[in-house]
C-alpha cells in the first residue's frame, strides 16, 4: 500500500483507463486477497512499472501493465509478466488473459509479441455491482 500514490501517478502518466475498482480501497482488498501478484518495479527509489494480476483458481489475468513513458523498452513490462506468469504458473494456472483496449495499439503490439493471441470470438462484459 505504501507505493499506491506512486503506482496511481504511473498508470495515468501511462494513459491507462482508470475504473472504480482501482481506488485505494479496492486496491487494499486486493491486495489482502493476492498480495504476491501486484508487482511493483522500481529504479532507485522511483516506481517505473507494475502490473497487477489475478487468479481465479482456473485462469490467471493481467491487468494494469503500466511502465513509466520514459522507461518503456528498456525490458521492464516484459520481466514484470514474466514474473507474474512465473507466480501464476506456480498457483496452478495453466492459461493466462489480458484485458486490452483495442485503441491500446502499444499493448497490443506487446502482448502479440509475447505470445499472446487475441481472441475475436470473446466480447467482454461487465456489470458494476457497487460505485
Amino acid at each position: 500500500m505504501s507505493d499506491y500514490d506512486a503506482v496511481l501517478k504511473l498508470w495515468k502518466e501511462a494513459g491507462l483507463v482508470l475504473r472504480p475498482g482501482d481506488d485505494l480501497e479496492d486496491i487494499r482488498l486486493k491486495l489482502q486477497r493476492d498480495p504476491d501478484l501486484f508487482l511493483v518495479a522500481t529504479q532507485g527509489t522511483e516506481v517505473v512499472g507494475c502490473v497487477l494480476g489475478g487468479w481465479d483458481g482456473r485462469r490467471g489475468w493481467i491487468y494494469h501493465l503500466a511502465v513509466k513513458p520514459s522507461r518503456q523498452r528498456q525490458g521492464i513490462a516484459k520481466n514484470l509478466v514474466g514474473d507474474l506468469e512465473t507466480r501464476l504458473a506456480g498457483k496452478g494456472a495453466k492459461k493466462v488473459n489480458a484485458q486490452i483496449y483495442r485503441s491500446n495499439t502499444t499493448s497490443l503490439s506487446f502482448f502479440n509479441a509475447s505470445g499472446y493471441e487475441v481472441s475475436s470470438d470473446l466480447v467482454m462484459i461487465g456489470k458494476l455491482l457497487r460505485p
